[in-house]
């Protein structure tokens, strides 16, 4: 798993076709599950599987409007390969 530091860094992983994503919590015991994809405008596409929910965010509403700014900060934030998801 690569984790992922920053918006530079989740540009780059899309790129490569990663779409899996986990948030790690409680110091990594258990983990939100997020798929990501990149939007034409430029936005993230975020899939909040915890509960359905849809996000469309820019790079930097990533650090202002959820928890993965804040992850990608904290080195808690992990691309996902497909089968150890």
């Amino acid at each position: 798993m690569q984790r992922i530091k920053n918006v530079t860094a989740l540009r780059q992983s899309l790129a490569t076709g990663q779409r899996e994503f986990r948030l790690l919590l409680g110091d990594g015991y258990i983990y939100s599950r997020k798929t990501v994809t990149p939007c034409s405008d430029g936005r993230f596409k975020i899939v909040n599987h915890i509960d359905d929910s849809v996000q469309r965010l820019t790079g930097r509403q990533l650090y202002t409007r959820s928890n993965i700014g804040k992850a990608m900060r904290l080195g808690s934030f992990l691309a996902v390969p497909p089968e150890n998801y």
